[in-house]
């Protein structure tokens, strides 16, 4: 602190910005400058929003460690027990000078946290230590003010370290809190197997809703991580031991896309934390296939779109090199021209496993009329689609194809 501090020049330069249209970057530069301390703002998955020396996100090792060390400082401030917690900013003293550390929050939520640093005094008297406190309380009361206007906010009540948690699972821009030993103690303690992964995605993006489907999941599920971003609420069910539970999270689910309007994509459990990456990807690409293949479902389960989702990342790579492409196109043709289905057919036919009976069932059509047709289209692509090895890679290029005109 320098000398003459007087902290109600703290609240005037605050409140002169918030009135100003002040940004985040300029408050927290002039608080600093003031206070002659170092303020870093993160949000809650360890993003910086801002910091004095103008010293961000990068690649170089010091800012990782930076970042890692500004992540373990925010994990001690949380857990913190209850009844030794301070009402607001917490000192934390690790030689390299004293730090006060408070959270940010918004309509009740916690959205970032602000780290103002001192250097190392040892002859610091006590009131100062208070007024760094004070100084970095001011600075998170307006911050919050400033997130709320400008829209750094996600209303649903959910605790800050599981939203923390949430964030770090499926937010691509946030810190990966994996790494960091405190945070991974965090989620030894609090992301429990069995697990299942959720994308809820809007219909007709409506922020309200999608808070209250948030809220919804938070109440009846509150071992769950969640994470709002843009026209989705990301969801990790975590201690999903009993069958009974995974009966119950598929009705909630069912329950809210119809009250609220949502699409919803729904692993099969699982129970490794590392693999909540690619559950995450591949409820994805089964939420965005199911979508663009059948609109008029409202849940698309994991697996039931994993040939088409394995086809979706092939398909760019593979192009039009595709098993018997010609003679497929030549069936398609032959459609056009005559007015046939030998195409249609014989997806559905490779759908049902090859099964006559099965396929024209499903196709409305006599037995007698799907041996007719299948032997036209033995005699159009040159093969035998009963050989296994033939029915499979006829299978995967059709999807192939289909995967390409989704894309």
């Amino acid at each position: 602190m320098k000398d003459n501090f007087d902290i109600n020049v703290c609240y005037k330069k605050v409140f002169r910005m918030l009135g100003n249209e002040g940004t985040i970057d300029k408050m927290v530069n002039d608080i600093a400058e003031y206070t002659n301390t170092r303020i870093t703002v993160i949000d809650i998955g360890g993003k910086i929003l801002s910091v004095s020396d103008e010293r961000r996100d990068g690649e170089c090792e010091d800012c990782v460690n930076r970042k890692e060390k500004l992540m373990c400082l925010v994990a001690r401030y949380i857990e913190t027990p209850a009844e030794e917690a301070p009402e607001f900013s917490m000192l934390i003293d690790e030689g390299e000078g004293i730090r006060a550390v408070s959270r940010i929050t918004v309509k009740g939520n916690t959205e970032g946290f602000s780290i103002m640093e001192a250097p190392a005094d040892k002859e610091s008297a006590i009131a100062e230590e208070r007024l760094l406190c004070q100084a970095n309380d001011i600075l998170c009361q307006a911050l919050g003010i400033l997130m709320e206007r400008y829209g750094h906010r996600v209303y649903y009540h959910a605790s800050t370290l599981r939203r923390m948690i949430a964030r770090s699972f499926f937010d691509e821009d946030a810190e990966n809190g994996l790494k960091i030993k405190e945070i991974r103690s965090m989620y030894n303690i609090y992301v429990l197997p069995d697990f299942i992964v959720a994308i809820l995605e809007m219909k007709d993006y409506h922020m309200l809703q999608l808070q209250k489907a948030a809220n919804s999941l938070a109440d009846e599920f509150p071992d769950s991580f969640i994470y709002i971003k843009e026209d989705r609420v990301y969801v990790l069910f975590s201690g999903v031991r009993v069958k009974h539970n995974r009966t119950m999270i598929g009705s909630v689910l069912e329950e809210i896309c119809g009250e609220y309007g949502f699409y919803c994509g729904v692993s099969e459990p699982f129970d490794d934390v590392e693999l909540v990456e690619k559950k995450h990807f591949l409820v994805r690409k089964a939420l965005e296939i199911g979508r663009a293949s059948e609109p008029e479902k409202e849940i698309y389960m994991e697996y039931d779109y994993y040939i088409q989702t394995v086809c979706s990342c092939a398909v760019s790579a593979i192009g039009r090199a595709r098993y018997l492409e010609k003679e497929l196109q030549e069936l398609k043709n032959e459609d056009c021209m005559k007015g046939t289905c030998f195409y249609h057919t014989l997806k559905e036919y490779l759908l049902n496993g090859n099964n006559v009976s099965m396929t024209s069932k499903k196709l409305f059509i006599h037995r007698n009329t799907m041996i007719y047709r299948l032997g036209k289209i033995n005699e159009i692509l040159g093969v035998d689609i009963n050989a296994p090895s033939v029915s499979q890679r006829l299978m995967l290029s059709i999807i192939l194809q289909e995967q390409e005109r989704v894309n």
